[in-house]
């Protein structure tokens, strides 16, 4: 799997979809652990192209994941 791509999780069988925004290994259990961002059609919007703002891969993670990332 890589950043991008449409995954579920086994857990919630396809009622939810998610996409990956990035990956990172949990230090005490080496686990490859997904980011993931939770795709929902009620929360689509349209915006001005001139109204978007880049935001870095670091800032992101650091609002997603309570752990830091290395």
């Amino acid at each position: 799997m890589k950043i991008g791509d449409i995954v579920t999780r086994k857990i919630y069988g396809e009622d939810m979809q998610f996409c990956i925004i990035g990956f990172y290994t949990n230090q005490a259990s080496g686990e490859r652990v997904a980011i993931l961002a939770l795709l929902d059609p009620n929360l689509i919007i349209e915006a001005s192209v001139q109204d978007l703002a880049p935001i870095s891969a670091r800032n992101l993670f650091a609002l997603t994941t309570p752990m830091f990332v290395h």
